[in-house]
């Protein structure tokens, strides 16, 4: 049941990276969490949207973080799965334009969603 689960996420984040680059990005102001995870800085490459919390992206993100967009919600990003090794915290509205050289991601966590408008 977890294996299907996990697949079905794997294949809809895969879907979602595709299209990803298809027009503008938009802030929407919320409710909930949304933070768009790029591979390079300055907020270039595939990026890869998460609306919530994710104990291990390697499922789907085995790239190291360049860069991130921050649209909604306060995030905690961690280097390794499973919520271990404090990356750093960021909140809404935010862009990250570059993490340090070969930055990874492990997991990350929304601590707080974004209140309704």
């Amino acid at each position: 049941m977890q294996i299907q689960t996990i697949f079905r996420s794997a294949l809809a984040l895969s879907l979602v990276i595709l299209v990803s680059g298809c027009g503008p990005r938009v802030r929407d102001p919320g409710p909930g969490c949304l933070i768009y995870i790029y591979p390079l800085p300055d907020l270039k490459g595939g990026a890869l949207p998460v609306t919530g919390g994710t104990a291990d992206v390697a499922t789907v993100w085995q790239k190291p973080i360049g860069s991130a967009q921050v649209i909604y919600g306060t995030w905690r990003l961690y280097t390794d799965p499973f919520y271990n090794g404090f990356l750093g915290d960021y909140k809404a509205p935010q862009d990250v334009v570059r993490f340090k050289l070969d930055a990874k991601l492990g997991s990350l966590q929304c601590l707080e969603p974004a209140p309704a408008p």
